[in-house]
């Protein structure tokens, strides 16, 4: 099982913060927006009204020109049937003003019939009487002209009384129409006036609102900016303290430590003390605890190499087999019971690192897994696969994905003698190295495959070797399983 030991941060606060960023940016760009097409809006309702008012404005000049034409054919069809009439009672002769009269009365019929015929185009309103009238209008006045040419005198005035009757008429329609569209003018460019009122209001509103709001944002994230580069300027002072400090610590632990390691061995190979059971037992004591503490100063140099990115790899041509036997003998010696099995190939690797690689796992099997710790290895393809077996109880379903996490044990309720970096610093070091490292459970047993390239020869072995048996390198002590 695992005991998780890794400190989270907590995001509430930098959650919250975000989302009332966001939340604030959301309504902002709302407003803004509402304000942007509350002035479209405005615009074109001034576009929209000019537009009316214009329309408008032309209607009611061709109801004027019509009200003058009708006024016009009027006063000068009264004239010639007045002349008519004085020629016919007093025997003069008035032909050449008549005559003037009648035509100055056929072009002010052409003009009304025009004018009306405008009326009817616009579509301000609705001129259906004003044109009735107006038809009736100027076939009243065709006929008296057509009596007063013949010098009809009596029928001509018989007609002008009607067409007196047909110009009120037409009278009232035109001036009804034309009040009509002065009021719709009237209104209309009142309420422009309010609207462009309004609008230079909100432009000379706005605009300043805008530039004052985008230069505090600006400053808002100039300072915003500033305070993340100091943020991280600490953290970086921090992170290189912090290296520096595991670093120093880390060598300064390694000095004693080798000595301590150096001096217990060999101590355990006087024979005098070998004699001794208890002697010989803490001096094994001692190794394998010197050895542990070793390999955690180690993984937090490691550690500390990996976030200032300064790790390195030496990459040469090394045999898996002294890698296995520099790591599995030592721990034999100091009372590790380990079994191996492998075949022997040489692979491209930094040497150190797959020693740390291999330590770590064997580590990791002698703390928290069962009494069988083995270590196989194969060659498969252009690959080397050294699994490292333990018959321990392995890990809950729900954690083995996060067992190659930082500061996450793998072990038996109570374990704590760890940082939690190793098998971190596998899953790094392999990967660094070309390489991959999986867990599995497989037949009750928990097992940890390491896969490193060989080297550039087609097996990694010697070419004497093919088609010959591969070379295995092996404990004297059974392998079960």
């Amino acid at each position: 099982m695992f005991t998780v030991m890794r400190s989270r941060r907590r995001t509430h606060g930098a959650t919250g913060r975000s989302r009332t960023r966001l939340d604030r940016a959301l309504g902002i760009t709302l407003v803004s927006g509402l304000g942007l097409l509350l002035i479209l809006g405005l615009v074109f309702s001034i576009a929209h009204g000019s537009q009316q008012i214009t329309t408008r404005a032309t209607d009611l000049h061709n109801a004027d020109e019509s009200l003058r034409a009708a006024t016009v054919v009027r006063a000068q069809v009264g004239l010639a049937v007045h002349l008519a009439t004085i020629d016919d009672v007093f025997g003069t002769n008035s032909d050449d003003a008549i005559d003037l009269s009648l035509s100055e009365a056929a072009a002010g019929l052409g003009d009304l019939t025009a004018g009306t015929d405008r009326l009817g185009d616009g579509g301000t309103i609705d001129p259906a009487a004003a044109i009735t009238a107006a038809e009736a209008f100027v076939a009243t006045s065709e006929k008296v002209i057509a009596a007063v040419e013949t010098r009809n005198a009596a029928r001509a005035r018989e007609l002008s009384e009607i067409h007196d009757a047909a110009f009120q008429t037409l009278l009232g329609d035109l001036e009804s129409v034309r009040d009509t569209l002065a009021d719709s003018v009237t209104r209309s460019d009142a309420f422009l006036g309010q609207v462009g009122t309004l609008t230079r209001f909100l432009v000379a509103f706005l605009v300043p609102a805008a530039v004052i709001f985008i230069y505090r944002e600006l400053i808002l994230k100039q300072h915003r900016q500033a305070e993340l580069e100091g943020r991280l300027e600490s953290e970086r002072r921090l992170s290189r303290a912090r290296e520096e400090f595991i670093a120093n610590a880390s060598h300064e632990l390694r000095t004693p430590l080798t000595g301590i390691t150096g001096l217990a061995q060999i101590l355990a190979e006087d024979p005098q003390l070998a004699e001794s059971e208890s002697a010989s037992e803490l001096l094994h004591l001692i190794i394998s605890e010197a050895n542990d503490l070793a390999r955690m100063v180690e993984d937090l140099l490691t550690t500390a190499r990996l976030d200032a990115g300064a790790l390195h790899f030496d990459f040469d041509d090394i045999a898996i087999e002294d890698v296995v036997r520099e790591v599995v003998e030592p721990l034999v010696r100091s009372g590790a019971e380990i079994e191996w099995d492998c075949e022997a190939a040489s692979i491209r690797a930094d040497g150190l690192r797959t020693r740390q690689v291999l330590r770590n796992l064997l580590s990791n099997a002698q703390k928290y897994g069962g009494s069988l710790v083995q270590v196989l290895g194969r060659i498969d393809g252009r690959t080397y696969v050294c699994q490292v077996i333990d018959n321990g109880e392995g890990v809950p379903d729900s954690m083995s994905e996060r067992i190659f996490e930082r500061f996450v044990q793998r072990g038996r309720k109570g374990v704590s003698d760890s940082v939690g970096l190793g098998l971190a610093i596998v899953h790094a070091l392999v990967q660094g190295m070309g390489g991959s490292v999986t867990y599995e459970r497989s037949a009750g047993r928990t097992v940890f495959t390491v896969r490193l390239p060989l080297s550039a020869d087609a097996d990694g072995l010697d070419p004497s070797w093919h088609g010959a048996p591969r070379p295995r390198f092996t404990s004297r002590v059974p392998l079960e399983g």
